[in-house]
């Protein structure tokens, strides 16, 4: 063993062929991957052809057709050292046959230490110039000086030196990726790689309709990733609409129950093609590709939220959207008309449902053209807007990237041909055409790429069908199970251009040295969506000003720096209701947490009940939207039975009441690249439990939601962990942790839990974020088992784009202490204007054995209450203004008054006690402002609530001792005058 640096090993592995049979068999790596089409022959001579190892004795559970063992790279030379890290040369195996045409003999192995807790490693042909995924990275922070990690490369002597290697966390060598297994393939079109895995406690990959937050690493079938207008119905292991091959695992610890050690990696493909993935049950991970390079990254956390906090640093932490886009939103595709539209938004409206946004599907178009307004059905539209808008209700529209082949009268299509805009076929000057809503359409290179959008639906109004020429772009040698898993549904093959364009079109712009454009789709195809976010998103703040909202429905590693996310067309079912939670929590992990399903489902029709119980959880998704098909009923809110409606409003008011609170997540994960939903196991990370949990989740680290999920249940089964948590609605501490506990929630009840240690910023409920940011603000305050919690606010216009780096916000913390006996506000940027007109008037408190007989603030005394049959205290009316820090002080804890000692070492700890003195014509307008705290006298006794004070916000007795204060200052001269200042004013108080 040598070493190349500190942190590199090259090992050479002598006899390491001695496992068991059975292990043996358990470690083949499968050479049909796409055995489950039914178009494929499965038999022992196509195993052979393609160099493969067939085994005639095979289980059902074995893998029969499986790869050569010394199948791989061998390596050449010693290592070459970079500017941060090392490059190998590696040689095929050119004795073992290639799985698939077009071997890349040699191959270049690039590891890069990118920062201290992100390891880069790609391969790539070493003689030519191959595909790369063309978006902009955090760059590196050159040479790592405390790598989290060690790069290990080894030659296996029992099958003909094979490369492989090995990526260990440095703290406990625990080993992350391990290529031991073999598998390494890298052709023109078919590019494998095998890893064993840490733990069976793997995460991520999408898009992908999965029934489970945690993978069945037990289940062989591969999942396909690939770009495509797929509907998330309940047929099993669809690729859908976006491209994230980005996944996670929970290492598990050393013991053999598997218990989790709290470290979490995550691992990214940077790569765009079609792919997929499988596992086995050693655990083990394939990943195969059909194009580009293996590049990947891998992120070292160690706990969960640091490991997303890495990704979102590299690929673009999420954007931040407008507080409007946080209120409830409301859709149908199919209105019919204008007057149908203003009938369900009125009665919503009227029935006191609280809405922010209304959207228009394809149906206000005129012959369903991008860019056209229904001259008929919805002529006065952009005027019923405006109205909308001035009463605080936002509007969202749908564009399809698709142009009517109509070159007469449609501007849009006229202009864009002038433009050269469109993609055109290879080597050509014709225009590539697809099937959309309005027929024949053309599709703008917008950047350099396509999207999947829902051109061959049975209503396209056009029998144009693309017909793609017969090649190895549209045909490679491996479709992907992105492919082959549509083969179910046709009755000859399917193609990777099903659904799109040809995989041959050409484009981006044009490359110096070939003259043609830069890329085909095959390459590019999953960049689509993402290619078009952010030019979308840059016109809209130019038109508008403001900040404003790009809701994609193709996504790619990325995307969420510029927009959200809709989950698409789901069906009205349970199943899909639970679904939707996955979904949620997986476009969280990947950079776009402003996401949400089809509230109440897409397809079908939902019972009422069912629809009751989707609002429920809808109402904390982060983007909430009831949304449903031209062929069902309504199921807006208002369109239910009374008890229904009432049921559904109740969880909008706890949504509104606590928008706060989520636009502070959506602040941090847009400054720090955290989570806004997250799965137990974030904050829980050794607590084994919590590793299939994903019906319960997390808003952010203080609330737990529990929504029912099956039709008929009036309780839910929830998992308490190791905190103390809070009953939403009686304050009641529940009394168990660790363990499963059965929960009532009957229908007009979705279970919601607080976290002890916890504070979380509301306001009053309005009928939108219009006229809810003008109410009062709130706290609500669980405390731990020490008495004490903490938590902050963020806030600004709202809207304006770019407040954060224009320091144009408000920022404050808050913190209850129990040992204190006091909550305390400090302002800590105080840059929004408009927080001056608000006051923090109310404080909800969990935890509390006893009721406080007084509480002190702002000058004043306020008796609290406990709400009726609960164990909730709470405090109104305080009318504190938000933009100055605060003291709120509990008067029956006797350690709070301070005698002449304490006072006197707790003052004193700063260099000057008053540090400012504004003086006018007339005493009274004194301000008197300490470096540290105010002094206010309550019964005698001397109190410190406060960071500033003016002497015309106190009380008569107040302003009075306050000049008696100033009085003795002026004949203060130094240190020690102001130790007799501080006698003489524990004289007065006394």
């Amino acid at each position: 063993m040598h070493h190349v640096r500190h942190f590199v090993e090259f090992i050479l592995l002598l006899g390491l062929a001695s496992n068991a049979a059975s292990d043996e068999s358990s470690e083949r790596i499968e050479c049909f991957p796409e055995r489950e089409s039914k178009f494929f022959l499965n038999s022992k001579e196509t195993c052979l052809n393609r160099g493969c190892e067939y085994d005639d004795m095979a289980q059902a559970d074995m893998v029969q057709c499986y790869l050569k063992p010394n199948y791989g790279y061998i390596v050449q030379g010693v290592p070459q050292q970079t500017t941060n890290g090392f490059q190998l040369r590696l040689k095929r195996n050119e004795a073992i046959t290639s799985m698939f045409p077009n071997p890349i003999n040699n191959v270049i192995l690039d590891v890069q230490y990118y920062t201290n807790d992100i390891l880069r490693f790609r391969l790539y042909d070493e003689e030519k110039r191959r595909y790369e995924v063309p978006i902009s990275l955090a760059p590196s922070s050159g040479r790592a000086t405390a790598p989290q990690y060690n790069f290990s490369y080894h030659s296996n002597s029992s099958r003909d030196n094979i490369f492989s290697f090995t990526i260990k966390r440095l703290v406990n060598q625990a080993t992350l990726f391990d290529t031991s297994l073999g598998g390494l393939v890298f052709n023109d079109q078919f590019l494998q790689i095998v890893t064993r895995l840490q733990s069976q406690h793997v995460y991520g990959f999408g898009e992908n309709n999965h029934d489970t937050l945690k993978h069945n690493v037990n289940d062989r079938r591969p999942w396909g990733i690939f770009a495509r207008d797929q509907a998330p119905d309940e047929a099993l292991q669809l690729n859908n609409y976006g491209t994230h091959p980005f996944y996670l695992v929970m290492e598990q610890s050393s013991n053999i129950d598997q218990a989790p050690s709290g470290n979490m990696h995550g691992v990214l493909l940077l790569n765009s093609n079609a792919m997929d993935y499988s596992f086995t049950p050693i655990p083990s991970l394939t990943i195969r590709t059909i194009g580009g390079i293996l590049d990947f990254f891998v992120f070292f956390g160690p706990k969960p939220e640091q490991v997303i906090q890495q990704y979102t640093w590299l690929v673009g932490h999420p954007v931040l959207p407008p507080y409007w886009s946080l209120g409830f939103h409301l859709s149908r595709w199919e209105y019919g008309n204008l007057t149908r539209m203003k009938e369900i938004i009125k009665r919503n409206r009227d029935a006191g449902v609280p809405l922010d946004v209304q959207h228009a599907d394809i149906d206000y178009m005129e012959a369903r053209k991008t860019f056209t307004i229904d001259p008929v059905n919805y002529a006065g539209m952009k005027d019923y807007f405006f109205e909308l808008n001035t009463d605080g209700v936002r509007t969202i529209i749908i564009l399809d990237p698709a142009l009517l082949d109509e070159q007469v009268n449609y501007a849009a299509t006229i202009e864009g041909i002038q433009k050269d805009v469109f993609i055109k076929w290879s080597n050509e000057s014709r225009l590539m055409k697809g099937a959309c809503w309005p027929g024949e359409v053309f599709y703008p290179a917008v950047f350099d790429t396509n999207e999947v959008i829902p051109w061959n639906w049975q209503e396209t109004g056009s029998n144009y069908t693309l017909k793609c020429p017969i090649s190895a772009l549209d045909d490679p040698p491996y479709r992907t199970k992105a492919v082959f898993r549509h083969d179910e549904f046709l009755n000859k093959p399917s193609r990777l251009s099903q659904k799109t364009l040809c995989m041959s079109a050409e484009q981006g712009e044009i490359d110096p040295n070939t003259n043609k454009p830069k890329y085909l789709h095959y390459d590019v195809h999953n960049l689509y969506g993402w290619s078009q976010t952010k030019p979308t998103l840059d016109a809209l703040r130019t038109a508008t000003g403001k900040r404003g909202l790009v809701l994609p429905r193709s996504t790619f590693v990325g995307s969420g720096q510029w927009g959200g996310h809709w989950l698409g067309d789901n069906n009205a079912t349970w199943h899909e209701m639970k679904r939707s939670i996955i979904g949620m929590i997986e476009f969280n992990w990947f950079g776009i947490p402003f996401n949400g399903a089809d509230i109440c489902g897409y397809f079908n029709t939902p019972t009422e009940e069912m629809c009751i119980r989707w609002m429920q959880v809808g109402a904390f998704y982060p983007f909430s939207r009831n949304h449903n098909n031209r062929w069902t009923r309504d199921q807006d809110p208002a369109e239910w039975s009374t008890s229904a409606l009432k049921a559904m409003i109740a969880a909008l008011h706890i949504r509104y009441t606590l928008l706060p609170y989520y636009y502070t997540l959506f602040y941090k994960a847009h400054t720090q690249g955290s989570t806004v939903i997250r799965p137990l196991f974030h904050e829980y990370p050794t607590d084994k439990e919590t590793l299939d949990i994903y019906l319960q989740f997390l808003v952010g680290p203080y609330l737990m939601v529990a929504p029912v999920t099956d039709d008929g249940a009036r309780t839910v089964t929830i998992y308490v962990p190791s905190s103390p948590w809070y009953n939403f609605y009686d304050g009641v501490r529940i009394p168990v942790q660790n363990k499963h506990l059965s929960v009532s929630a009957l229908l007009d009840t979705i279970p919601i839990f607080l976290r002890g240690g916890s504070i979380l910023p509301t306001q009053g409920f309005a009928n939108n974020t219009k006229f809810s940011r003008q109410q009062p603000f709130g706290l609500i305050i669980a405390v731990n088992s020490d008495g004490n919690a903490e938590g902050d606010l963020f806030y600004d216009d709202g809207e304006s784009i770019d407040t954060i780096s224009s320091e144009a916000y408000f920022y404050a913390t808050f913190k209850w202490s129990l040992n204190d006996a006091q909550l305390t506000m400090t302002v800590v940027e105080n840059n929004y204007r408009e927080i001056s007109n608000l006051k923090l008037d109310s404080l909800i408190i969990y935890g509390l054995n006893d009721t406080p007989s007084v509480i002190y603030a702002g000058g004043k005394q306020f008796v609290p209450s406990r709400l009726p049959n609960t164990q909730i205290v709470v405090v109104n009316g305080m009318g504190l203004p938000m933009n100055q820090s605060h003291w709120i002080i509990n008067g029956d804890i006797k350690e709070n008054k301070m005698d002449f000692n304490t006072l006197l070492k707790y003052i004193y700890t700063d260099e000057h006690i008053i540090s400012k003195i504004k003086s006018h014509d007339e005493t009274k307008d004194i301000e008197v402002q300490w470096s540290r705290y105010n002094l206010i006298l309550i019964d005698n006794q001397i109190f410190l609530p406060y960071k500033e004070i003016s002497l015309q916000y106190i009380d008569p007795i107040l302003q009075w001792t306050i000049g008696k204060i100033l009085i003795f200052y002026y004949n203060c001269k130094d240190i020690g005058d102001e130790i007799n200042l501080i006698e003489k004013i524990v004289h007065l108080f006394t």
